[in-house]
Order: structure tokens, then C-alpha cells, then sequence
């Protein structure tokens, strides 16, 4: 335990406490979840007072504290850049009757933080190398499935269930827990869900998101207040990071999604450079590309995932490439 040594503002203290109440009340919506989300994120100083109040949520008596509130008509809401906007006088009046004792606290610099940050937080990474896959069981019952040379963190909070993506793709079965809702970055673009099964790929500053099962809310570099793109089985998205505008959906065979886990790469006018830097993920021995011309040549097909000249080998027959293969790389150019 370590003693948090930063004063923090009384407000700030005062909108984690009305946070705490909205979140755990029976008429939560999905528009509070990402107005809350919006806030934490928006400064280190929210997550530090919303980790306080937790610590203190056994104190404070929720059930009385929602009885004596306003009814659930006066919606607690987020104005532009995250900020809570301030409830009405009687009710701010009795949360902070009941939340005091933590805003002088937090004013005094007198609130003992774990050292790791958030109360009951927890942070792990996953990693594979070239060639390598893993499945990932984590304690909500939800699953991972790692593919190859791929790297992940994993934050389990008690709001919430957080996923970055390094360089990495995955498939992802998430167990659905309406309370904490699932959030994965990737580069620039966020995906949030409950329950449902989806793939998401983050390669070279792209980001590709599929869904196989359920509704999945995607922000690629979206603006706080832009709608986000909710995906439905069969549909994915794609995007480039930092490019706002070259977001776009498309339509996906649910049975295509995930292909990689059944050792079958599928590509639907992608370039040959890719699917080099694919194979360079599965196999040892790299693969060079010669020339810009191959480089550039697209390919729509499946590659079975087996052995590397064997998969080369059929590139050679449905592109026009010739290769030249020795013990340290196999060079691809064009014909």
C-alpha cells in the first residue's frame, strides 16, 4: 500500500461517488457505461477517486443512499470532453452527506492506494512467438485465442474488462457480464462488447473487426460525441489508424471468421504483402518480397497453413511469382 500523495479536486471525488451510484443502479444503459468509460479514461485523477470510492463502497450503503435519491428520471449524463455534469442540489447534498469522509480524504492526501493502481485490479501480458499459438482462459470464463507472434494485455477491473492489443490478432468468446462490459483497443480503434464471439486483427497500423456471434460497438478514431458502428454477425470493419474517414463495413461468411485457428489463411483482395508478413509470423525462415510489382499484386484465396515451401508454392500458382528459396529466406518476385 502506498500513500497517494496528489491532492485531488472535491468535485472530482463528489462525480466518482455519483459514478458509483448510476452504474450500480437497476436502470444503467449502455450510454452510461461509455459516458463513464469517457470519464476514467479522460485523466488519471478520475481512475484514482473511482478507485478510492470503491474502497470505500462497503461504507457507504448504497441501498440507503438509492432510496433517498431522486428517482432514476434525473439522468446522470457526460457533457463534451467527459465531464460530469453536476446533479441537482438535494441529491448532491445527500451523496455527499454519505461521500464526505472521501473527498477530505482525497483533499488532505490522506487515501492509501494499492500500489498497482486500481482496487481489485489486475494486469497480465500474453505473448507468442513466431509460429506459436495459445489459447487464453481467463477467470471470467471468457477465451482468448492467440495467433502467432502476438502480444496482449489483459486488465481485469471491477467495472470493467479491458483488452490492448499490441501487434496482434486474436478470436475472442466473451462471457457475457452486463456489468462489465468488454473493451479492447486496438492502435486508435475500440471495440466494446458483453457477450459474443469476434475476431479482431491489428497488423501494420490496420485494424480489422469481424464478428461471428452478437453486437459489437467498434470507435475507429471516432470523435467522443460521433455514433460508433455496431456490427452484427457477419459483418466486419476495417481501418487504418490515424485515417478517420476510410472506416467502412463490410459484409463477412461467419464461417470465414477465425479461419486461422483451423491453420486456413483467408484473403480477399489483399496484398501480397500481407500475406508475406503473414508467413513471416508462422515460419522462421523469412519471406522477402524482390520487387514493388509483387509487392503490390493482390491475392483472393484460401492458403492452407502447413509447410512453408508448400504454401509458397501454391502462391507461385496463383500469382504470377517466381521464387528462389535458400536455407537463411525465400525471395518473391515478380515474373
Amino acid at each position: 500500500m502506498t500513500r497517494a500523495q496528489t491532492d485531488i479536486d472535491a468535485g472530482i471525488a463528489d462525480a466518482a461517488i455519483d459514478w458509483l451510484v448510476r452504474l450500480q443502479g437497476e436502470t444503467v444503459t449502455e450510454r452510461d457505461w461509455l459516458d463513464f468509460d469517457a470519464w476514467l479514461t479522460a485523466s488519471p485523477a478520475h481512475a484514482q477517486a473511482y478507485d478510492a470510492v470503491l474502497a470505500f463502497d462497503g461504507r457507504l450503503d448504497l441501498d440507503a443512499r438509492r432510496a433517498k435519491a431522486e428517482p432514476a428520471g434525473a439522468p446522470l449524463t457526460a457533457a463534451q470532453g467527459g465531464k460530469v455534469v453536476p446533479l441537482r442540489p438535494a441529491r448532491r447534498a445527500w451523496i455527499w452527506s454519505a461521500g464526505a469522509a472521501i473527498a477530505a480524504a482525497f483533499v488532505a492526501g490522506a487515501v492509501l492506494l494499492p500500489a498497482s493502481g486500481l482496487l481489485g485490479a489486475h494486469e497480465t501480458t500474453y505473448v507468442t512467438g513466431v509460429g506459436e499459438r495459445r489459447t487464453v482462459a481467463l477467470e471470467d470464463g471468457s477465451r482468448i485465442e492467440m495467433n502467432a507472434a502476438s502480444r496482449m494485455t489483459v486488465r481485469f477491473e471491477r467495472h470493467a474488462r479491458r483488452v490492448h492489443m499490441g501487434d496482434a490478432q486474436a478470436f475472442f468468446d466473451v462471457a457475457k457480464d452486463s456489468s462489465r462490459p468488454f473493451l479492447v483497443s486496438a492502435g486508435d480503434t475500440q471495440v466494446r462488447v458483453v457477450g459474443t464471439r469476434f475476431d479482431v486483427r491489428h497488423r501494420d497500423g490496420q485494424v480489422a473487426v469481424n464478428v461471428q456471434r452478437g453486437l459489437v460497438e467498434v470507435r475507429p478514431n471516432l470523435p467522443r460525441d460521433a455514433a460508433p458502428f455496431r456490427l452484427r454477425p457477419g459483418q466486419g470493419l476495417s481501418h487504418r489508424k490515424g485515417q478517420r474517414a476510410d472506416a467502412r463495413v463490410s459484409t463477412v461468411a461467419v464461417e470465414e471468421i477465425g479461419g486461422w485457428r483451423q491453420g486456413r489463411l483467408i484473403y480477399r483482395d489483399q496484398p501480397l504483402s500481407q500475406i508475406a508478413g503473414d508467413m513471416n509470423r508462422l515460419f522462421p525462415r523469412p519471406v522477402k518480397l524482390g520487387d514493388a510489382e509483387a509487392a503490390n499484386m493482390r491475392l483472393s484465396g484460401v492458403l492452407i497453413v502447413d509447410d512453408q515451401d508448400a504454401m509458397v508454392d501454391r502462391l507461385s500458382h496463383l500469382l504470377p511469382v517466381r521464387t528462389t528459396t535458400t536455407d537463411d529466406a525465400i525471395v518473391i518476385r515478380a515474373r
